[in-house]
């Protein structure tokens, strides 16, 4: 593994270009985060890229522009440690490591995924290690969500965090924001009732809201049970593709009071709600969902005294 580049802001968040295999192609983008006001010392993120670029194709993702496979679960590994290998002091007694696999690529087209997760216990001797993957439920991939499911209950049970990128109450809405076949919102609730169990956390409904993109309360509480799914409203992060297609946010438009409307209309109906908008410095950085640095920069290789600094061939776990 090389270091291409790392940018960003110490105490919001860091983004990695990491190269594997001695190829431009077989490049990810990794970030050692935060989430402000919360120290390391209390929660500590890392975004793991499950593919080299992302083969789903959606219109305001950057990660979209380029596809090359599949990283093997070493590869995948290989990214953690990176982060982990920056901050030692907090690897063992940070109250929250949570490694999300959501950064460039959708995780359960890689069955390495199921590995690295299964790993990571292995790898990180921490009681505060969480695990989420983030996805938007291609159709075709049952067998690879039954064992997400597995894995949960042998590894994660209590400690892991299941997303589901829904973006819309509306099919149609659905087909033009996630181009591929993909679980309808009754399949999700389904998968979702059963993977949820008693005193794990609840599967997220994500939307990143835009305008002219539908999104009815009451087509959520219809479908979803409040017992098993919670909801998060995120804006549509500003990205070159999503500039390009004319896709506005609606958290940081004239709709926010619909928006606020709806969340409270979901809140009496008994469903947990966020509107997570996060922070400014993220959107600088190109740390949020669908931004991708190597778009906005361009990117050069770090001196090899600097790959070792950062890339361990150790794990972390064994340090």
């Amino acid at each position: 593994m090389e270091v291409l580049r790392v940018s960003g802001e110490p105490e919001v968040a860091e983004v990695a270009v990491l190269r594997f295999r001695g190829d431009d192609q077989y490049c990810v983008e990794t970030v050692d985060g935060l989430a402000p006001p919360e120290p390391r010392a209390r929660k500590w993120v890392v975004n793991v890229s499950t593919q080299f670029g992302c083969p789903v194709g959606c219109p305001f993702c950057d990660a979209a522009q380029s596809y090359a496979g599949n990283p093997t679960a070493e590869e995948l590994l290989a990214q953690v440690r990176w982060a982990l290998a920056r901050h030692p002091e907090h690897v063992g007694s940070c109250g929250k490591l949570k490694v999300h696999f959501a950064r460039m690529g959708e995780p359960s087209f890689n069955d390495a995924v199921l590995e690295a997760i299964a790993r990571l216990p292995e790898e990180i001797s921490t009681p505060g290690l969480w695990a989420c993957v983030a996805t938007v439920a291609p159709r075709g991939r049952n067998a690879w969500f039954e064992r997400l499911r597995e894995v949960k209950e042998s590894s994660f049970r209590g400690r892991f965090q299941l997303q589901f990128s829904v973006q819309s109450t509306s099919a149609a809405d659905r087909v033009r924001l996630t181009p591929i076949a993909h679980w309808s919102l009754a399949e999700i609730a389904a998968y979702g009732a059963r993977f949820h169990r008693t005193g794990d956390r609840k599967v997220v409904l994500n939307f990143a809201l835009a305008r002219a993109v539908e999104f009815e309360p009451a087509v959520v509480a219809s479908t979803f049970d409040s017992a098993h799914f919670a909801v998060k409203i995120t804006p549509v992060n500003p990205t070159a593709r999503g500039a390009e297609a004319g896709f506005e946010t609606v958290l940081r438009s004239e709709r926010a009071e619909a928006v606020a409307a709806a969340r409270d209309a979901l809140l009496a109906r008994g469903f947990d709600v966020v509107l997570s908008v996060g922070e400014s410095g993220e959107d600088r950085i190109g740390s949020n969902c669908g931004q991708a640095v190597r778009v906005a920069r361009p990117v050069r290789a770090l001196p090899p005294e600097h790959h070792a600094r950062l890339a361990p061939s150790a794990p972390a776990g064994n340090r």
